[in-house]
């Protein structure tokens, strides 16, 4: 198939490599790509046209920065004509943001299908971790609209499909697909040797997370934790990898814990990397997560076979089996998560057993390549219902 991918994102960080791995899933499984996007198609880089755009981002007041949102509508439906015109594609897969609609004016205009994925539900993502929304209201009916009006609608959590749900989008209009790993890339036979020895935590059981450094993951959570398990406990360590605006608030609550030595926060490491420090890490984490989101992270340690702990909440079940693929403790509770941890780092054997399970669900179900071809197969399905209502 010939497919038109569209998004209006910088392209860096999860983003940037879900767009990258899903237009890869898609090549590789013989299909034509597109991009069409502000920063063209290359994700996770300092291109040009990529520092540009972050800049005028930056720049713009708020309220300007909203209208620039709906204004981008009017550039993006004529970069979409123009590439549909020359490309012919038999769908548009189209990545929502705020206020987006460029690519269903010019599905229906051209009678092709267009199928949406959202990964958040910005009408209220904006509002409530962002600055302030100034057009809420029509942020909460652009969202509504887009998500009633395309040909599918795909979510990475049943929680974001319940939250579409409950704004009006119809249940039978909406698949839940969680993200995926790509199990070559991030592969249980990559050696974290080198990282132990260079970090000097060679012989430590390393309790480890990746992430941007934000509030909301809970980063300070898995801290006081871990404090609790390694007053009790000799020869563990804590490697947090990333970087963010709480970064000088866990220094801070490093130093006053007396774990200056028994925490490692190693700042940004690119995306290329980051399976060399999960590959060092003996118990893998995600201590928090938006109620929404399908963590990127979580699916890169199950790749790597690790032994995984995180919140037992519906975006995780979607992804993880309490027991047998990961430790899930109860939401919010230090105890909790200070319970498994220390259930972990004392058991060895069940650690290898829930990394191995972990690692055989990514092979069998969840790999960027599999998400792809169940787009494919919904296009199908599409097609088969379009022409049969023709017929009639």
């Amino acid at each position: 198939m010939r497919i038109l991918y569209h998004h209006r994102t910088l392209g860096d960080g999860a983003e940037g490599i879900h767009i990258a791995q899903m237009v890869k899933a898609f090549r590789d499984l013989g299909h034509e790509v597109r991009v069409v996007s502000l920063i063209g198609e290359a994700t996770n880089t300092t291109s040009p046209r990529q520092k540009r755009w972050s800049r005028v981002a930056q720049l713009m007041p708020r309220p300007v920065y909203e209208l620039g949102e709906l204004a981008y509508n009017v550039h993006g439906a004529v970069s979409l004509e123009r590439a549909a015109r020359a490309f012919n594609p038999d769908f548009i897969y189209d990545r929502y943001v705020n206020q987006s609609c460029a690519a269903l004016l010019v599905a229906r205009r051209r009678g092709i299908p267009v199928l949406l994925e959202v990964n958040s539900p910005y009408s209220y993502q904006k509002q409530t971790f962002d600055e302030k929304l100034i057009l809420k209201r029509l942020s909460r009916w652009n969202e509504r609209m887009v998500c009633r009006s395309v040909d599918q609608v795909i979510v990475v959590s049943s929680p974001l499909k319940e939250f579409l749900v409950s704004i009006g989008v119809p249940d039978q209009h909406i698949v839940v697909m969680p993200n995926g790993a790509d199990p070559a890339v991030f592969s249980p036979a990559i050696s974290g040797s080198e990282v132990r020895k260079t970090l000097g935590l060679e012989g430590q059981v390393i309790v480890g997370f990746t992430g941007i450094l934000r509030p909301w993951h809970g980063v300070d959570m898995l801290l006081d934790a871990f404090e609790r398990v390694a007053s009790s406990r000799e020869g563990v360590h804590l490697m947090i990898l990333g970087d963010g605006p709480v970064r000088g608030e866990l220094e801070a609550s490093i130093a006053a814990k007396g774990l200056t030595r028994k925490v490692t926060i190693t700042g940004r490491v690119p995306h290329a990397r980051v399976r060399e420090y999960v590959a060092a890490m003996d118990i893998a984490v995600s201590p928090q997560s938006t109620f929404y989101a399908s963590p990127m992270k979580v699916l890169e340690y199950m790749a790597m076979g690790k032994a995984i702990v995180a919140p037992d909440t519906p975006n995780h079940r979607d992804i993880l089996k309490a027991g047998r693929t990961a430790v899930l403790f109860e939401k919010g509770k230090v105890d909790a998560l200070a319970d498994a941890l220390g259930t972990l780092v004392n058991d060895a054997a069940m650690r290898r057993s829930l990394g191995a399970a972990a690692r055989h669900v990514i092979e069998t179900e969840r790999t960027w390549a599999h998400n792809a071809r169940e787009v494919i197969a919904i296009v199908n399905r599409l097609k088969q219902k379009s022409g049969k209502k023709r017929a009639a």
